[in-house]
């Protein structure tokens, strides 16, 4: 029997985000050993074996390559849960499939996560488990100091976030917490609009760095004017005219992005409508309220058409649906456009 226990290392160690460096420490070698090891210029010694094995949650046996192949079929069978879980929403007995994945897979990271982000769901509850939100809370700071990957770390901190934030209503939790993400100085569409002006780089690329910088611009810009501008009858329109210029960005972002991409910047755009209307509904006109609800409407309609897949994913229409219920709105409510435009989006939420 062919053994590729270097093999084997290294594509355990890769699914479990790890370094050679972070290995190496947890066995007590160097880290040139795990280099021979994954090379195979090397085998590790009988008696580090279980250590390894135990590192990455399997058997000796499964280390070795033992039924190795369906092991990671089934690996692949809890990832399609995962993501058919994320699409139709968590629930009790998502969260026990999850742990059932976890418990037969502990150094999966995926898993892990999507245990984690499972169990935040609990804070949407009228009465969160909050055993469950300090069993994630724990579970994401694991994960984030065990990770090396950026966008697995940030995913982690944005879950920690919404505990913090939303769950626990804790400000000063939640600013230790984005502090552990690097500044925008640090990211990479900085990087590429800094470093030779982009020019090296390839037009998707450009694409790529002009809508994460534009769209982000946009939402701090948004609520900047929105809520820490004096708030008065006297400022409304002059907001109302600041929203309708980034409208005006926006939509020439969304001219200069791929088609499947224009899914954020519509997105960006109905938020813009939504924040509109609630001045004009509360300045008494009800025609340019209606209008602006029906932009928004249209600009939904948008955002989901761009992309099927993220159609799936997230459903934007259920997001924008809740703030038809808002009081603010009484006024226009008998309206017939109103309750038309309401019914609409709410087909697309069910849709």
């Amino acid at each position: 029997m062919s053994i590729n226990i270097g093999e084997n290392i290294k594509k355990l160690r890769n699914q479990k985000g790890v370094t050679q460096e972070k290995l190496a420490e947890s066995l007590g070698v160097t880290p040139q050993a795990i280099s021979r090891w994954e090379s195979e210029a090397g085998y590790p010694a009988i008696e580090y074996l279980p250590d390894l094995a135990g590192f990455f949650g399997i058997s000796v046996d499964e280390l070795l390559g033992v039924k190795l192949s369906e092991r990671e079929a089934k690996r692949e069978e809890w990832y399609a849960l995962i993501d058919h879980i994320e699409e139709c929403g968590y629930n009790p007995t998502a969260i026990n499939l999850l742990r059932e994945a976890h418990a037969e897979f502990p150094g999966d990271r995926k898993l892990s996560l999507a245990l984690a982000k499972a169990l935040c769901s609990e804070w949407e509850e009228d009465n969160p488990d909050q055993a469950h939100l300090r069993e994630a809370e724990k579970m994401l700071r694991d994960l984030f100091r065990q990770a090396d990957d950026y966008d697995f770390r940030f995913a982690c901190v944005r879950e920690l976030a919404v505990l913090y934030k939303e769950a626990w209503k804790d400000e000063k939790g939640y600013e230790e917490v984005v502090k552990l993400l690097p500044r925008v100085s640090s990211c990479r569409e900085v990087f590429v609009a800094d470093f030779f002006n982009g020019a090296t780089q390839k037009p998707e690329e450009i694409s790529e760095c002009v809508q994460a910088l534009a769209l982000r611009s946009v939402n701090l810009l948004r609520d900047y004017v929105a809520y820490s501008l004096p708030n008065g009858e006297e400022t409304w329109d002059a907001k109302i005219r600041s929203l309708t210029r980034m409208i005006d960005f926006c939509e020439l972002i969304a001219e200069n992005v791929k088609e499947a991409r224009a899914y954020e910047v519509n997105s960006c755009i109905a938020a813009l409508h939504r924040y509109i209307a609630t001045y004009y509904v509360a300045q008494g006109k009800k025609d340019e309220t209606l209008i602006s609800l029906g932009k928004m409407l249209e600009s939904v309609k948008k955002a989901l058409s761009a992309s099927k897949e993220v159609k799936a994913l997230h459903n934007i229409a259920w997001y924008f649906l809740r703030y038809f219920d808002h009081e603010r709105y009484d006024p226009v409510r008998d309206d017939a456009r109103f309750a038309a435009m309401e019914e609409e989006m709410k087909a697309l939420a069910e849709g």
